[in-house]
Order: structure tokens, then sequence, then C-alpha cells
């Protein structure tokens, strides 16, 4: 490449070109090799992530289907998870768990021996609180089913990598059900079943049921008698006749199960004495008239029938004289004559006794009727006499504060800010006598104002949970559930705040100053929407539940007994309804279903 001492450039370019052309291509080999593993590693981690989220959903579904009731709450304690198990035993639909407190998404829980368990001291608080539960027993009510469950739990702490916690996870497990299954009706014996088991027990002959197989079924007490036993099991043959007299008797029997009816021979036996005894034979049939019993019945036998028997002829051809056995007929019919007197003389006195007895019943069904209905039209006057107290004290505290208001504006004209607040106060205590006359004309007929308008029920639920919980007080458990969404009805707000507080204020009332009461709200999936209070009080039977919503009806010492009645006539204006779900010893709730505002207007 060196000519006489110079450089050659063309062949160092020549031999810089070869070398990049070399370089280009081991870098394009690289590249190519480099992108095909880098499309089989995103092909991987794309292949990796589907099993994982295969995975995560076959764990989910085999979680939420496990028959063991899984929940896991947040710090806060609400469910952010719960399997159907779950919301099968705390009697919600699915999903419905989501975003509610352990303690106000069931009700009646209590110790095993009946004391009310503090929310700090449920299993889904302590474990918040970093404590692992094994085994807490307590009493669970089921508020779909009223059924009563002592059930046991198991919870522990869910904690970040920094072991915080950030949740609880729980399982509840049914141990035993305390609902006591309502007992078998008990079919009574027919009137004619009791008659004839009387007449077989009682009959003088010896009366014997025995099977097709010729074995004994049932026997009366004079063949146990003739027996000289105090039970009877075995062959009728093998019992009751002699050995000589066994293979004709099995004949008998044989032949009785396929003779004509009343075609069935006697039985003579001599086993019994001297005289003997004649047993004669009575098919019984089954339903579809199939011979499966036979009725054999014994009487003393005279000497003269068994010579018939063996002759073929009649004892009273020569063996008993004519006159005696008519003499004996003419008696038995005058003893049987004179028995069935006495039987109607016996009867008609029984009738008498009866219509005497009935006479007297409705006598004093009638009196205790009038006593209380008299004692109900003192009660409803007296009550109707605290009403009107009531009413015209509040009046009175109305006008007065409108009056007072009213004289300081007239004293104090110079001063707009003071004379504003003072015909805000007025005006405040105007609008509470409004509401006062209002709960009075919602017990009127046809008293349908036209004051309803579409409005939020929710929102209005909302703005009222300050005062239902001083109406509450301290002692109560108020749990107050609404939708998120808004649900517009077509009501009275006047009417609707207070029917709210009327039902709130039975709920309290009902509890005595301690238990847990429910105000729910929720929009149904046919339409409407439903207002429920509930609360775990002593609830009420079938009768006080009917009369509940008369007016001045009550049960409790001092009360006015118009709470319910001012729900019912809001529900009736509202064009809704009320319902009323209690059983003693389980609570009770009262539902009122309104109907949306489109459908409301069109009604």
């Amino acid at each position: 490449m060196f000519l006489e001492g110079q450089v050659n450039w063309m062949w160092v370019l020549a031999g810089l070109a070869v070398v990049g052309w070399l370089v280009g291509l081991i870098g394009l080999w690289l590249a190519i090799s480099n992108r095909s593993r880098h499309v089989d590693t995103s092909d991987q981690m794309d292949l990796a992530q589907r099993v994982a989220e295969e995975s995560e959903k076959r764990l989910f579904e085999t979680v939420y289907a496990i028959p063991v009731a899984l929940v896991e709450t947040d710090k806060n304690g609400k469910f952010v998870f719960a399997n159907r198990a779950a919301h099968q035993l705390l009697g919600r639909r699915d999903a419905e768990l989501i975003g509610l407190r352990f303690h106000s998404a069931t009700w009646g829980i209590t110790f095993p021996d009946g004391r009310p368990v503090p929310p700090d001291l449920l299993p889904s608080a302590r474990a918040l609180r970093g404590q692992t539960v094994k085994g807490f027993q307590h009493l669970l009510a089921n508020p779909s089913s009223h059924k009563t469950m002592l059930v046991s739990v198991t919870a522990m702490p869910i904690k970040n990598e920094l072991g915080q916690i950030t949740g609880s996870t729980a399982a509840i497990v049914e141990t035993e059900g305390l609902q006591t299954p309502d007992p078998l009706p008990v079919k009574p014996a027919a009137d004619g079943d009791a008659l004839t088991r009387r007449v077989f027990e009682a009959a003088a002959s010896a009366l014997v049921v025995v099977d097709a197989d010729g074995r004994v079924r049932e026997a009366n007490q004079t063949a146990l008698l003739v027996l000289g036993r105090d039970a009877v099991d075995g062959d009728f043959v093998d019992l009751f006749l002699g050995e000589d007299e066994r293979v004709e008797g099995r004949r008998v029997l044989r032949a009785a199960l396929i003779a004509r009816a009343g075609g069935a021979g006697p039985i003579l036996s001599r086993r019994d004495g001297e005289d003997g005894i004649r047993w004669s034979i009575l098919p019984l049939s089954d339903v579809e008239g199939r011979v499966d019993a036979l009725l054999l019945a014994g009487e003393r036998a005279l000497a003269g029938e068994e010579a018939a028997a063996a002759t073929g002829s009649s004892p009273a051809d020569d063996t008993v004289p004519e006159g005696p056995v008519k003499a004996r007929e003419a008696a038995l019919r005058q003893d049987a004559e004179a028995a069935r007197r006495e039987a109607t003389e016996a009867l008609a006195t029984a009738s008498s006794a009866r219509a005497e007895a009935a006479a007297a019943r409705a006598a004093a069904a009638k009196a205790l009727a009038d006593a209380e209905a008299e004692l109900e039209g003192g009660r409803r006057m007296e009550n109707v006499g605290r009403l009107t107290g009531g009413l015209a004290h509040d009046f009175n505290a109305l006008l007065g504060v409108m009056n007072g208001a009213l004289d300081m504006m007239l004293r104090q004209a110079d001063d707009p800010a003071r004379v504003r607040r003072l015909g805000q106060a007025a005006l405040a205590a105007g609008q509470r006598g409004e509401v006062l006359t209002r709960r009075l004309t919602a017990f009127s007929q046809g008293d349908d104002a036209p004051t309803s308008r579409a409005l939020d029920a929710a929102a209005l639920l909302r703005g009222m949970e300050s005062r239902l919980r001083a109406l509450a007080g301290p002692g109560i458990d108020l749990m107050i559930e609404g939708p998120s969404v808004e649900t517009p009805v077509r009501l009275d707000p006047v009417a609707f705040e207070g029917a709210v507080k009327a039902l709130t204020r039975n709920a309290v009332d009902a509890l005595d100053g301690k238990g847990s009461v429910a105000v729910r709200l929720e929009a149904l999936l046919e339409g409407g929407v439903r207002l429920s209070v509930r609360d775990d009080g002593p609830g009420m039977d079938r009768d006080v539940a009917e009369r509940a919503v008369e007016p001045f009806f009550t049960t409790r010492e001092g009360a006015a007994g118009l709470g319910l009645s001012q729900a019912y006539a809001f529900a009736r204006q509202s064009g809704g309804t009320l319902s009323i779900e209690a059983a003693p010893g389980h609570g009770a709730e009262v539902s009122i279903t309104l109907p949306m505002a489109q459908a409301a207007a069109a009604a």
C-alpha cells in the first residue's frame, strides 16, 4: 500500500468500507435476534398475565361459592367483600352488604345468654385493633327469615408490607339453629273411629281380628279374659282352639277368605269348658274390595248348637224348646226398648244442658263486649283530652313566640337587622303551627290537600338525621340507611317528616331506652320506594298488629296512640301502602311503600 513513501488512500477507504459493512451486518443480525427474543418475552408476559387473571377469577369464584360465610372489611369497618353464603346468612341480597358495617347489617346480635354485644366487642372491630379472634359465639337474627342462629366467628386483621392494618377478614359459621320448629299438627281421631274403638273394647262378645295368615292383630278385653292373658300375639288357631280342632279351624279360616259376604261358616271350640265357644266369622275388605282380614266374634255355645252343627239340623227343632226361646227374645226386646228410652232421655237432657251453656256463654260474651266497649270509650275520651291539652299547650307557646317577636319588632323598628331576626322567629313559629294543623287534618277522610310535589326522599331523610338521633336518645343504637342516588317521590315534605318521626318515636318507645332501631329507605326493583323502620323490641301479636293503625289505639300506658295512624294517613294521601311485620319476641318492622313521582302523578 506504500509507494515511494506515500499512502494509497484508495485502499484505506476500501478497507474502511469493508469494515463498515461488516459492522452493519453484525448489528443487523443482533437487532433481528434481539427483536425475536423481545417478542418471545412479551408473549410470555402476556401469557403469564392471562394465567394470573384466570387464577384470580377462579379463586374469586371459589371463595364466593364456598359454603362458609366469608367477609372482608376495610379499616373503617365497612364490608368490601362478602360471598354468597355471607349474604344468605345475614339475610341480604347479593352485593347488598358492600359498604355496610357489620353491626348495621344484622339484627339481634347478643351473647348466648341474651345480653347485647357492644359494637367494639364484635370480632371485626377487635380484628381492626390488631387482635385475632377465634370461635367467638353470639346469637344472630336473620332479618328476612326471622330465624335466630348461634354462630361462631373467627376474625383476624389484614396488614400491608409495612405492618399497618388495612382491614379485617372473618369467617362466620352457623353452629346451631335456635328457631323452634312448628310442631306437626296432630290429626285428631275421627269421632266414628273413636266410637268404633269404644264399641270394640266394650263388647260382651270376644272379638278377635286376624290377618290373612291367621295371626292375631287385635283382641278386645273379653277375648283376653277368655284366653287368660293381658296381651295376645300369635296364631289364632294355636291360641284359641284345641289340638284336635286346629286342622279344621285353619280350613275354615282359609275358606272364609274366599267366601261371599255372609257365607263364611262358624268355628266351634270346646276348649273353654263343656259348652264351648262358637266363633262367627266376618270378612274385612280393604279400599280395593279385597279381603285382607277376618273378624271373629266368640260367644258361649249351647250343647244343642254343637249337636246341630254336627248333624246339620237346627237347634230349635228338638234340642231347645220353642217357648223358652220366645220368652228370652221378648225379654231381650224389652231390655233393648228400655235402654233406648233411657238413651233418648239422656240425649234430651244433654241437649238442654248444651243449650243453657251456650246461652250463658253468649250472655257472658255480650257483657264482656259491653264492658270493653265502655272501657275503650273512656280511654279514647281520655286520649282526646290529653291530645287537646297538648295541642293547646303547643299553640299557646307558638302564639307567645309570635306575639313577643311582633312586640319587639314594633319597639325596635329602627334596627333593620333586629327586625329581620324577630320576623324570622315569628315566621318559624307560624310554620310550626302549620305543621301541628296538618297533623290534625291527616286523620280526616279525603283531606288530600294539593301540597305534594316531586322531591328527593333520600335527601329529605338525610336532612332529618340529626333530629332523629336527638329523638332516639343516647341509649338507642339508631341506624339510618338511604340510597346515594336520587329517589324522586311525589309527597308532602311536612307529612313525610311527621310520618318518619312518628314511626321512629314508636320504635324508640317500644325499647324502653335500650336497643337498636333502623330507619331505611330503598328503591324497589319493581318501581317505587320503601321506607321501613325496624326495632328489636318485644314485637306484637297478630291481633295487636291488626288494630295498630286505629287512632287512639295503644298498648302503652300514657301514650296517645296516634303515631301509626299518622303514618297510615301519610301513606294513603301519597298513594302508597303501609304494612306491619311483627312477631312476639322478634321486634317489629313498619314499612311504607310509595310510588315514584311519575307513577304517582299518573295515579
